[in-house]
């Protein structure tokens, strides 16, 4: 039965009665402090029993009865994950995950599933993370058959699609040129990195070259390899007998013949992993604060220390009355967030990591503040208070785990999956319960040597109050990006080089020729007809580009007026939210789309360290010249029409909306401005698909716009 909350008229009533409903009214006289208030002890979480069973081919089911709601869901773990994926293709677990989904099964495709399951109010969810698979369904129990059926197929008989797998390398390509945007991200992820390995099965990351690299036959290879039933656990909860539920999920599952392939084994730990004991720097221009991370490989969650390990990181850094919050935070002022986690795993070591962060101006201050609290936690003694704070709180903490039958069961599942009791949860509360201040303390003394710690600082190096060399030797992390791959030139020659720069050189005169030559800046504005998934958006933009190597680009949108400028080092923006310095990766598309600028290749191809090769004719009878900046790894292919002598289109890698692919730009309507020929439309295409229209109002030679007009507000 499903318990009512009580009217407050009874309260009164039932204390009158003796029963004790709170400890503050409980009490026999006023207190005056929290610390007189005395609270009962928690209760056992209980954990209903559930029925276990193995199938003939090797799945393991656990089956839990829940009969408040009139729905069945069935949970899939399975063994796999990115840590088994190759280095080489980083990105295909993931991807493997996605489109087992997305394309649907060789009986019904990925738009027949959608339709089939709005039908029936269901949802099935696939995904493979870095240790785990999963595979999921959700009914209501009157359509739990066709549910299980559907779910095993997916699992079984995924088709892969190739225009599903094209959609979700588009995604993995967009989390890449995103994933330096949130500087907290970027902190844990390589602070992960610096104490695994770079190229650790726990910390590898996915790049524009893996995912290209992935093709059909990777995912079906994959999923082969790993979707086998011995590799399978299923859990089902709900509205139902667990003697039919299991009729239901043998007859669904049963004729899945076993794959006779070894489990995958645990990925070894780089015995160097233990040994990152220094200062890492990640130089980040466009913050103005700080975070730091300190700290080392931990263990495991089978370690006999696990629970005194558990209760130290929660008196160190674990909530508002930790240590690091309570004097680095409340008592110093010198962190908007600080705290620490023993991340212990259940088959390989974690980390641990204790978190500040702060103004630029105080990133030292803080580093000597949490190394502090950390060696007085490693050299002194532990309160009564503290520990059983951190006990009590754990305690409570972990029943939040319990709170549903859907987290019981898929808790169990993990323990199996691991190969842990599954009494593990009261394994875990008793040993918090036992553990003592001297467990604590020696603990602490053991692990908490911080000048064994990897200490990684994200901020802007030039505002920190004190070098960090004055801490030790720094080494400095590149978050940079690689680009895409260009595609591969011929090798030049020195007929190619000198009919390249022929071929500019006329272009150059059929632009304009001097008057070309006497830009020194340019402005336009233009209507950009933009294509997207819902849709078109049409913008009015001015754009002024000053050949020096400054722009500033003004567009009106529904959310109001956006500004984007380059002062030649800087590049910032300007919303209705504020002005900020944009990310690296529009810092870097910024200076790409300078380099690419007509007028200013056009101008300087002979000059500035360009490389210029003639490629000869192609397809449609243009003539191919590939202009590129080698110190920048920038290039650009342009198609001149032999007709005019004027530029028909641009082939380049660049980012537009989203990560970055090859984009073809295409020009007409020429029209001559300050006796120059300028286009006065544009079109560009991505995957063959038309993105962005522009059409030209006006172009102004030689405006002459105020340097201080480039620089951030």
């Amino acid at each position: 039965m499903r318990r009512q909350s009580i009217p407050a008229v009874l309260i009164g009533a039932l204390a009158v009665a003796g029963c004790s409903v709170s400890p503050v009214l409980a009490q026999k006289r006023p207190v005056s402090s929290y610390k007189e208030l005395h609270y009962p002890p928690l209760h056992k979480i209980q954990v209903p029993e559930p029925v276990r069973f193995e199938m003939p081919n090797g799945v393991i089911v656990y089956l839990v009865e829940d009969h408040e709601l009139p729905t069945i869901s069935v949970a899939a773990t399975i063994r796999v994950g990115s840590r088994w994926e190759p280095v080489a293709k980083a990105g295909l677990a993931s991807i493997t995950g996605t489109v087992m989904r997305t394309g649907g099964t060789s009986s019904r495709n990925g738009d027949q599933l959608d339709e089939e399951l709005d039908r029936l109010g269901a949802y099935v969810e696939t995904g493979i993370g870095d240790d785990t698979g999963n595979a999921s369904v959700s009914v209501l129990k009157e359509d739990i058959d066709k549910g299980l059926t559907i779910l095993a197929d997916v699992i079984q008989h995924p088709a892969f699609p190739q225009d599903k797998i094209d959609l979700a390398k588009i995604s993995q390509r967009d989390r890449i040129a995103r994933r330096n945007d949130n500087p907290m991200g970027i902190a844990f992820r390589e602070f992960s990195r610096t104490i695994y390995g770079r190229d650790s099965a726990y910390a590898h990351q996915t790049e524009y070259a893996t995912i290209d690299s992935i093709q059909r036959e990777d995912l079906v290879a994959f999923h082969k390899e790993f979707f086998q039933p011995e590799n399978v656990i299923l859990g089902a909860w709900g509205d139902f007998k667990s003697g039919e539920m299991r009729t239901r999920i043998e007859k669904a599952f049963g004729g899945w013949e076993r794959g006779g392939r070894p489990k995958p084994e645990t990925p070894a730990v780089d015995p160097g992993a233990r040994k990152r004991a220094g200062i890492y720097v990640i130089n980040k221009d466009d913050v103005n604060q700080t975070t730091v991370l300190m700290g080392k490989l931990a263990g495991r969650r089978d370690d006999p220390d696990y629970f005194s390990l558990d209760v130290m990181n929660d008196i160190l850094g674990g909530g508002f009355a930790s240590r690091l919050f309570s004097q680095v935070r409340s008592e110093q002022g010198l962190a908007y967030a600080v705290g620490s986690q023993w991340s212990a795993g259940y088959d390989h070591p974690g980390v641990f990591s204790a978190m500040g962060g702060t103004k630029s101006g105080t990133t030292v201050k803080i580093i000597q503040a949490m190394k502090h609290e950390i060696d007085n936690l490693a050299q002194g003694e532990v309160t009564d208070d503290e520990l059983q704070r951190s006990k009590d709180g754990i305690l409570k903490g972990a029943a939040f785990d319990y709170d549903s039958t859907g987290k019981i069961v898929e808790r169990l599942m993990s323990y199996e999956y691991f190969g842990y009791p599954r009494d593990y949860l009261q394994r875990y509360q008793d040993g918090i319960r036992k553990v003592s201040k001297e467990d604590v303390e020696r603990v602490a003394k053991q692990q908490l040597k911080s000048d064994e710690f990897a200490i990684l600082v994200l901020g802007k190096e030039k505002d920190f109050d004190q070098p960090l060399s004055t801490l030790g030797k720094v080494t400095p992390i590149d978050i940079t990006i690689p680009k895409p791959k260009e595609q591969a030139l011929a090798a030049a020659t020195p007929e190619s080089i000198a009919k390249g720069k022929e071929l500019l050189g006329r272009v150059r005169k059929a632009m304009g020729g001097d008057a070309l030559l006497a830009v020194k800046d340019y402005s336009s504005q233009a209507e950009l007809i933009i294509t997207m998934g819902q849709g078109q958006m049409i913008l009015q933009t001015e754009s002024t580009v000053n050949l020096a190597g400054k722009a500033l680009n003004k567009m009106s949108t529904p959310m109001g007026e956006m500004v984007q400028g380059y002062d030649g080092q800087v590049t910032w923006m300007k919303t209705p939210q504020g002005v900020q310095e944009a990310p690296a990766s529009t810092h870097a598309e910024m200076e790409a789309q300078f380099f690419r600028d007509t007028i200013a290749l056009v101008r300087g191809f002979d000059t500035g360290g360009l490389t210029v090769q003639a490629l000869g004719a192609s397809a449609d009878a243009l003539e191919g010249i590939a202009v590129s900046d080698p110190a920048r790894k920038l290039q650009v292919t342009l198609f001149v029409d032999p007709k005019t002598d004027l530029i028909a289109k641009k082939i380049y890698t660049g980012s537009l909306m989203g990560a970055p692919g090859e984009l073809e730009e295409i020009y007409d309507d020429y029209r001559v401005v300050g006796g120059m020929k300028l286009p006065y439309h544009m079109v560009i295409n991505q995957a063959g698909k038309r993105k962005v229209e522009e059409k030209v109002k006006e172009i102004k030679i030689n405006p002459g716009l105020e340097d201080a007009a480039y620089k951030k507000p």
